[in-house]
């Protein structure tokens, strides 16, 4: 072989070589399914969400709209730039809060907030749904775990069929009345009381349940973000010495600030501990 063409040879494996690295440092970087953190992300939840996303958007000065179609309550996007500055990367997290509702809000699959929601992150590859337990039919405990399970299942199949590689079932915050070491009966007829579902256990299992019966790793159950602010699970209304809780569940600036971030995180990072 000519020395012309060991010089071509060379040049062109060093090229390829180039090349593989770029693409695993990529992959790496990106998570390799469009997870990390420079990917977009969307978490969708109910008032806790937004009292996050309020948090972040003043305290680190992302941007806060109201989210939604026409008429539909008013969810708060906000634009995780803390993150996205400390780390020198392109990746944002959208939070969208539903106060006072819940998965049906989104009629299974019918409302145009789904899919509203979804452009509004960027057409992310990994979506966070943390609801806590709202009840705004006052339904018996059992039939609301019952309709939470029916309605995120269609949901949960409707990302995974637009574009979603990765969903992740946030723990519902403990509550006041749902905590480690008391739970609220989810047959009895005080289930049914304004409140008293938040933070249920029942709703948790039900949500680690749900991920595994997809199976694979298109779907996990996960605590990271509930332990951030509540680092046993159970419920406490003080933190690093500052108070974190302002009624029976909605955190306080400080820890709404700190729940964001673990959402964030756990967005970016969806097989994180």
């Amino acid at each position: 072989m000519s020395g012309g063409s060991w010089t071509t040879l060379v040049v062109t494996v060093l090229i390829v070589i180039v090349l593989l690295v770029t693409a695993v440092l990529v992959s790496r970087h990106t998570g390799g399914d469009g997870t990390g953190t420079s990917a977009p992300a969307l978490v969708v939840g109910d008032s806790v969400v937004a009292l996050a996303a309020r948090a972040a958007g003043g305290a680190e000065g992302g941007g806060v709209a109201g989210g939604g179609a026409a008429g539909a309550p008013a969810g708060i996007s906000v634009t995780d730039g803390v993150r996205a500055r400390s780390s020198g990367m392109a990746g944002t997290v959208r939070l969208i809060g539903y106060p006072g509702l819940s998965p049906e809000v989104f009629d299974g699959t019918s409302s145009p907030l789904l899919a509203s929601d979804l452009r509004s992150a960027g057409r992310p590859r990994t979506v966070v749904l943390n609801w806590n337990g709202n009840n705004p039919r006052q339904l018996l405990g059992t039939s609301l775990i019952v309709d939470y399970r029916t309605e995120l299942t269609s949901q949960i199949r409707w990302y995974l069929g637009h574009g979603v590689t990765r969903v992740v079932l946030a723990a519902a915050l403990p509550s006041l009345v749902n905590s480690a070491d008391r739970q609220v009966d989810v047959s009895s007829p005080l289930s049914a009381q304004p409140g008293a579902m938040l933070g249920s256990g029942r709703l948790n299992e039900m949500y680690r349940q749900l991920a595994g019966a997809f199976g694979g790793r298109s779907v996990r159950y996960s605590e990271q973000a509930a332990r951030a602010i509540h680092p046993s699970l159970g419920f406490n209304t003080t933190l690093d010495g500052r108070p974190c809780v302002i009624d029976f569940i909605h955190p306080t600036p400080y820890c709404a600030t700190r729940y964001a971030r673990a959402l964030a995180a756990l967005a970016h990072d969806p097989d994180g501990t």
